[in-house]
């Protein structure tokens, strides 16, 4: 027994794999004939036949056929992927640009998301596309589809789970992706008063309702919009086609070279494609590295940064914002700090409205201070119930020996009504998993469980009756729903005037204003639209008969009732 294990061990490609760690079988052959004097033929069998403990990546295959080899404890290492990373760039593999793209976003971002980022085609000849190249990462097993307690199917790549905090890096990717949501909106406005982009045209990740990305050629893009500038438009025959306007984004720090290697696939790509009009690029980050810089400038595409484009004032702002959000301790405590947030961002048309979703669960949390005073109380808990499946607790409240309550927050206009679907959602979903949480939780297996659903708007009929019927069915807890009376109501009994001039101003009275304009921008468009319409021209009147000279001149006189109208010239 022991003998075996010392001549698996003595293996000469167990050997170098543990000095030199995982490489490709092409360069591990090439080592077996410098070290052990074998011939090419003899060395490339060899790799063929591995040993024990010895594995090949599967799915990815590299040029001339060549595999990556590992050791089986080293893989999902740090080694393993730095490796690994190092000969799918050397081989300029789309895998690598995809990687890349994920690991400019800490390795996590939301599968729509990577569908865009990851430098790959919708669907394209000769190109593997988006869908397929997530398929085989993930049957590589480098990458992996989690259910993050948002409720949003992310892809992770898969070291990173062992690696972080669950809770951290779900806070992270939400900031991060909040204040990109408001930068595309700053970006789509941008490009809109500039006439950069077909004003109703132009699209984003983050519109509300869509089934489908954003499109340009065989590419999804952040933002994407036609542009009739005449720069950008080219005919067809008679036809006139459109230039597009594709932007994409990624909010993270400072932009290396290989950062952007995905996205400048997609701009390279989408230039050799013969049916697809001009396109003005641009990427949009925190800040960029010289030669990250350099690099965009030569391709042709705008490096554009925060500050750049809105202004200093604006890019602290939303640099601010991830790291407040991130922070969920000094918002709950300060409603200074959510009013900020608000005025900071005020200049950026929508911000306000994207916010609101997003912060109402802080405005809940500092109102639940005084609602449920003595109580533990504490955000963004994730839990996980008996079967592994998790979830976020929006505010939580312990009150000792006595109860524990859930709190689920939906920020919506004041004037709205929650879709009925999002209370389904809570009521099949939600509280099921936090019910098996709370069941095997040492401190809350014994307590009184109340689940609330809070809400800055209004609630249907039937979601009512829907609550009021689980309520029935459901006696050993407590369901509620707290619609924008309750809430303010409660913000106004807290006695706290700081906190009730916040969520007046940002939960009821601006939401209105904003209504009242957004009506007057819809009513500006439709005047456009019809100033736009090509008018029908009005039939002209029936032109009278011109005389005929016989008839001008009669004999050799010229008719009485012309002579100040005609003049004869000898």
């Amino acid at each position: 027994m022991t003998s075996q294990v010392t001549i698996m061990n003595d293996s000469p490609i167990a050997d170098i794999l543990k000095r030199e760690g995982p490489m490709l079988s092409s360069d591990l052959s090439k080592l077996l004939e410098q070290r052990y004097g074998l011939n090419p033929t003899a060395a490339r069998k060899r790799v063929e036949r591995g040993c024990d403990g010895v594995n090949k990546l599967s799915q990815i295959v590299f040029p001339h056929r060549a595999r990556f080899v590992y050791l089986e404890q080293s893989y999902g290492s740090q080694h393993f992927f730095h490796n690994l990373m190092e000969a799918l760039k050397k081989t300029r593999s789309a895998y690598y640009l995809a990687l890349r793209a994920l690991e400019l976003r800490d390795n996590v971002m939301p599968r729509a998301h990577f569908l865009i980022a990851c430098g790959a085609p919708i669907a394209q000849k000769k190109h593997i596309s988006a869908e397929s190249l997530l398929e085989r990462l993930i049957k590589a097993a480098l990458v992996k589809e989690v259910d993050l307690p948002g409720g949003q199917i992310s892809v992770m790549r898969c070291d990173r789970e062992q690696m972080s905090d669950i809770p951290s890096m779900w806070g992270k990717m939400k900031s991060r992706l909040i204040a990109e949501k408001v930068t595309l909106l700053a970006v789509k406005d941008w490009a809109r008063n500039l006439g950069m982009v077909s004003y109703e045209s132009v699209e984003t990740r983050e519109d509300e309702g869509r089934d489908t990305l954003p499109k340009v050629g065989t590419f999804n893009w952040d933002l994407a919009g036609p542009s009739y500038l005449h720069p950008m438009r080219t005919y067809s025959s008679t036809v006139l086609k459109p230039g597009f306007f594709v932007c994409d984004i990624a909010l993270n720090g400072w932009i290396s070279p290989d950062d952007i290697g995905a996205f400048l696939h997609k701009c390279t790509t989408l230039r050799s494609l013969p049916k697809v009009g001009k396109c003005l690029q641009v990427f949009v980050a925190e800040a960029y590295q010289t030669e990250a810089f350099a690099l965009l400038k030569g391709e042709g595409v705008i490096p554009a940064t925060t500050e750049s484009l809105f202004g200093h004032d604006v890019a602290v702002a939303l640099k601010n914002l991830c790291n407040v959000l991130n922070d969920t301790a000094k918002l709950t405590e300060s409603p200074a700090a959510l009013d900020k947030i608000f005025n900071d961002l005020s200049r950026i048309e929508g911000a306000s409205y994207s916010l609101r979703g997003s912060l109402f669960e802080f405005a809940v949390a500092q109102i639940c201070r005084s609602t449920f005073a003595g109580y533990d109380q504490e955000m963004n808990r994730i839990v996980k119930d008996p079967m592994g499946k998790q979830a976020e607790i929006d505010v939580l409240a312990v009150r000792k020996n006595h109860e524990v309550i859930f709190i689920e927050c939906k920020g919506i206009h004041p004037a709205s009504t929650l879709d009925d679907d999002e209370v389904i959602k809570w009521l099949d979903k939600r509280i099921p998993i936090l019910r098996g949480a709370a069941k095997s939780h040492s401190d809350w297996a014994a307590l009184t469980q109340r689940y609330e659903l809070w809400t800055s708007g209004r609630f249907s009929e039937k979601a009512l009756a829907l609550v009021s019927a689980r309520q029935e069915k459901s006696s050993k807890l407590v369901i509620q729903l707290r619609d924008a009376e309750y809430v303010l109501d409660e913000a106004k009994a807290s006695k706290e005037a700081g906190l009730l001039k916040t969520y007046e101003q940002h939960f009821v009275k601006h939401p209105m204003q904003e209504f009242e304009a957004e009506k007057r921008r819809q009513k500006r468009r439709e005047d456009r639209a019809v100033k736009r319409r090509i008018a029908v021209p009005i039939a002209p009147p029936p032109l009278t008969p011109l005389h005929t000279l016989g008839e001008i001149v009669v004999g050799d006189s010229v008719s009485t009732e012309l002579q100040g109208e005609l003049r004869i010239v000898p």
